[in-house]
C-alpha cells in the first residue's frame, strides 16, 4: 500500500497530541509548513510533517514511519552498515533501512524490501557485488533501483566495469558523511 504523502489539520492535531485548531494557529504562525488545496483546505505534506516533529522531538508515529526512501546497504562488515545507518538517522529525511551481508540475502532483499538505492560492497562473500549489480539492473522490475558501489580497494577499472554495470558511482572505503550525502545526491535523494 502506498504510503499517505499529506495531511489534513486534524489528521496532524492527532499524530502531536493538539488540537487541530492549535495546528491551524502554528501553520498561520509559520511553525510548519502547509499548502492549500484548490478548495482551500490546509494539507501538510508527510516530508513536512516528519521534519516538523523531529524538529520539536514529537515521537513520530509507526504509521508515518513507513513512508520515506527505503535503502538497503549490502556490506559484510558491520562497521560499514552501522557508518550508512548513523548517517540517515542524523539526517531530517524520512527512510526506511534494511541490511543484508551477502549477495544472496541482497537478492531476497531486492525482492521483498524493494529499495530506491542500494549501497553494495563489491566484495561479498559468494555472489559478488559485480553480479548483483548486473542482476539488479538486468531485471525490468528493478532496473531503476539506484546503486552506490562500495569498495576499499579502488582502482580505475573496478569503477569503469562496475559502472558499466549500472551502479550510480563508486564509493571508496572509508567514506565520510559529506561522501555519503553527495553519493545519494547523485543518485537523486538530497539528504540534509
Amino acid at each position: 500500500m502506498e504510503a499517505k504523502q499529506s495531511f489534513s489539520t486534524s489528521e496532524v492535531a492527532i499524530f502531536c497530541h493538539v488540537t487541530a485548531d492549535t495546528i491551524r494557529k502554528w501553520a498561520e504562525a509559520g511553525r510548519i509548513r502547509v499548502f492549500k488545496t484548490p478548495g482551500g483546505h490546509r494539507r501538510i505534506r508527510l516530508e513536512d510533517l516528519l521534519h516538523f516533529l523531529r524538529e520539536n522531538g514529537i515521537p513520530i508515529h509507526e504509521s508515518l514511519q513507513e513512508g520515506g526512501n527505503k535503502i538497503l546497504v549490502v556490506d559484510d562488515e558491520k562497521a560499514i552498515v552501522s557508518l550508512v545507518r548513523r548517517f540517515l538517522e542524523r539526517s531530517k529525511v524520512p527512510f526506511q533501512i534494511a541490511m543484508a551481508s551477502d549477495g544472496y540475502e541482497a537478492g531476497h532483499q531486492v525482492a521483498s524490501f524493494k529499495p530506491d538505492v542500494i549501497f553494495l560492497d563489491l566484495r561479498l562473500p559468494g555472489i559478488d557485488g559485480f553480479e548483483v549489480c548486473r542482476r539488479i539492473k538486468s531485471d525490468p522490475v528493478t532496473s531503476c533501483t539506484h546503486i552506490i558501489a562500495m569498495t576499499g580497494y579502488f582502482e580505475d577499472e573496478v569503477a569503469s566495469k562496475i559502472i558499466e554495470l549500472g551502479a550510480d558511482m563508486l564509493l571508496q572505503k572509508p567514506f565520510s558523511p559529506d561522501d555519503l550525502r553527495r553519493a545519494l545526491g547523485r543518485a537523486g535523494f538530497e539528504m540534509s
